[in-house]
């Protein structure tokens, strides 16, 4: 099966068609006429980060302002940005986790992360689970659901934000049979040197693979900067590092061919 990564670092989209254009133009050559199983990771906040490159947030100032203008939205914006992922998963006949989103129920803001099968259909959804001081004081509620997603690829669970920092979400996870992690992070730049203590950690300690997309962008003046990689336990590495593919600034998909226990980078 292939895994792929992407994190916006060169992204110069203004419309949802240069949007389908980028994505298209990015993983097309990578993913290509393959038959075989390929699942696709975007990083958080990326429908914040669309609502914002689109103009929809209008004169934003800051980031606490871009999430209070990005909850005004009409129901009619989040159901286009939906149906934009499903077109882009079943035209590229992938597993397509699309970043995330923010949902609110009963006046609850939530984080949250929707896995899209390859005809374009909604597998599930994962909220985030455990939260950060800065997200509590965004107004963010922690989800309560941890879910294991059953695919041909093996089983999958999704992570996002600080769950990373956080062992008994990737514990569990594990112990419910969880073989690779998906994560869609968003780290400012000021904290990716923590970067290491998240994933890389979870993955050593349980023993599961990671597709880790790291939002590389900025959103109203906030510079989210980390590295986006496919992580795998060190021994199963031919250098022992616990990374298979990495790459930062230049906006390149990531990308690793995994084949049960036997793994190969591509660059």
């Amino acid at each position: 099966m292939l895994v792929v990564a992407l994190n916006f670092a060169d992204s110069d989209f203004t419309t949802p068609i240069t949007y389908k254009e980028y994505i298209l133009e990015k993983l097309s050559p990578v993913v290509g006429e393959k038959q075989e199983n390929v699942l696709v990771v975007l990083p958080a906040y990326s429908a914040l980060f669309l609502a914002y490159c689109f103009g929809d947030l209008g004169d934003v100032q800051n980031f606490t302002e871009a999430i209070r203008i990005f909850q005004t939205l009409p129901p009619s914006w989040h159901l286009a940005w939906l149906t934009l992922q499903q077109d882009l998963s079943a035209e590229l006949r992938i597993w397509f986790v699309c970043g995330t989103t923010f949902t609110s129920t009963n006046g609850n803001l939530y984080h949250e992360a929707v896995f899209l099968t390859p005809q374009g259909t909604i597998l599930g959804r994962q909220k985030q689970l455990t939260l950060s001081a800065a997200e509590k004081k965004l107004g963010f509620i922690q989800g309560e659901e941890r879910q294991v997603f059953t695919t041909p690829m093996g089983k999958i669970g999704i992570m996002l934000g600080a769950d990373a920092w956080h062992g008994e979400t990737g514990q569990a996870l594990s112990r419910q049979g969880a073989e690779i992690i998906c994560y869609c992070g968003a780290m400012p730049k000021t904290t990716s040197c923590r970067q290491a203590e998240g994933m890389w950690q979870q993955v050593q300690q349980n023993k599961f693979f990671c597709v880790e997309s790291q939002l590389f962008a900025n959103i109203a003046g906030h510079q989210f900067q980390a590295k986006t990689q496919i992580l795998a336990p060190c021994e199963l590495t031919s250098d022992f590092s616990g990374i298979l593919a990495q790459h930062t600034t230049d906006g390149r998909p990531v990308f690793a061919t995994l084949n049960k226990l036997k793994f190969s980078p591509c660059s």
